[in-house]
């Protein structure tokens, strides 16, 4: 029994919560009850003050007048007329002050001031200021001219600035919700496109490397006299960065059901894994020149894995569009900023012209680039392609430098 008078509580609520968000407010319902409750409240102590209920006169039925309206909005998805509300309210009211009684303060007419709060909050200030003059009207042909009739205009003009306050609130908290709502929107693009890049680099890597072993292994089988064991050894190592590469990719993607139990999340590649990047390359079989200076563990995380998947990407450019040409890899990290150089002759089409064509390489590794704060500067000069990164000193390096130093 309860749980369904639970279910039917729940249902009634997001009835009158989605008639509101269709009128442009986040109207919440316990501000609809309660206005409910005080307007038909107050003119059922209205009544009671006149004591018709032990006489049985048809007075009686004027709290119902003064109900009708709010029973309508909660049993409909539509939004009720503020003008429906106001008349019956009004009518409701003025049957009410036509029967006078010896009280010095009727209670009837504090109805007016709730049913106008609610009607400003709902449907703004200019209908409330016309429930005002409703009120001051039927308060003006129902009472004498003396210090009562004063008092309930104050008390519906109250009304009206708490249903003024009401509706800025109920703006503000449907604007602060809007926001909320673009911030999620671009955050789930933001993350889609920062895996989408890793995917992209992971993928492009693992297919440059993987066939340079296979045409390795295709030139050898090639030969009169093959050397079946060096054509195994390279498609296995083929295969096995492959499986690797794979491995990365679920890693990376696992990342979308991290708390789901979809995947367990391993750490992603930074500076300090360049040694590994460099020995893969070199095992393909492509002439690799390598200098390294200085420790490039004081970088972030963010930042190494940056300057990872961007020297990745630049190797794996030269191998792509300069295949058998040598390959050059500076690292400076000596000094409160890290210099990194990528140079290779250029055969073919250049990885600027590929970008153009349709290449999204070049565009990540900017991307990236700005994301670390750092200058990415690519570019051909007599025949040779460049790629220039100078990565900022972070903060967390030179945290860990200081404690380095204690």
């Amino acid at each position: 029994m309860w749980a369904g008078v639970a279910r039917s509580a729940r249902r009634w609520r997001d009835t009158v919560q989605s008639a509101s968000l269709a009128h442009g407010l986040f109207y919440p319902w316990w501000i609809a009850v309660s206005c409910a409750v005080l307007t038909t409240s107050a003119a059922l102590l209205g009544v009671t003050q006149r004591g018709v209920f032990a006489e049985g006169d048809l007075l009686v039925l004027a709290p119902l007048v003064v109900l009708a309206p709010y029973l309508i909005q909660f049993s409909t998805t539509r939004w009720l007329p503020w003008w429906v509300t106001l008349g019956l309210v009004a009518v409701g009211v003025s049957w009410i002050l036509t029967d006078p009684h010896e009280s010095p303060y009727d209670l009837a007419p504090a109805a007016f001031a709730f049913a106008v709060a609610g009607v400003t909050a709902t449907d703004g200030a200019k209908v409330g200021a016309v429930g005002c003059l409703v009120t001051f009207t039927v308060l003006a042909v129902s009472l004498p001219w003396e210090i009562g009739l004063v008092v309930y205009s104050l008390e519906a003009l109250v009304g009206f600035l708490v249903g003024v306050m009401l509706r800025w609130q109920m703006r503000a908290l449907l604007a602060e919700h809007a926001a909320r709502e673009e911030d999620r929107a671009r955050s789930a693009l933001a993350e889609r496109q920062r895996i989408a890049r890793e995917i992209h680099d992971l993928v492009a890597h693992s297919l440059s490397v993987t066939m340079l072993h296979i045409t390795g292994a295709r030139r050898v089988l090639s030969d009169p006299e093959p050397d079946v064991d060096d054509a195994i050894s390279a498609l296995r190592d083929a295969e096995q960065i492959g499986r690797e590469a794979m491995a990365e990719i679920r890693r990376t993607v696992g990342l979308l059901g991290q708390g789901d139990g979809v995947a367990v999340i391993e750490p992603l590649p930074t500076a300090t894994d360049l040694p590994v990047l460099v020995a893969g390359f070199a095992a393909a079989g492509v002439p690799l020149t390598v200098q390294s200076r200085g420790d490039l563990s004081t970088l972030d995380d963010a930042a190494g894995l940056g300057l990872y998947r961007i020297v990745q990407e630049s190797l794996t450019n030269a191998v792509r569009h300069a295949p058998g040409s040598g390959v050059s890899l500076t690292i400076d990290a000596t000094g409160p900023e890290v210099r990194v150089s990528v140079r290779n002759r250029v055969r073919g089409l250049s990885p600027e012209a590929a970008a153009g064509a349709g290449g999204a390489g070049l565009r990540g590794m900017r991307v990236r680039a700005e994301q670390m704060g750092a200058t990415l500067t690519t570019g051909e000069t007599d025949g040779t392609w460049a790629v220039e990164l100078v990565v900022p000193e972070h903060r967390d390096a030179v945290r860990r430098r200081q404690e380095v130093g204690r």
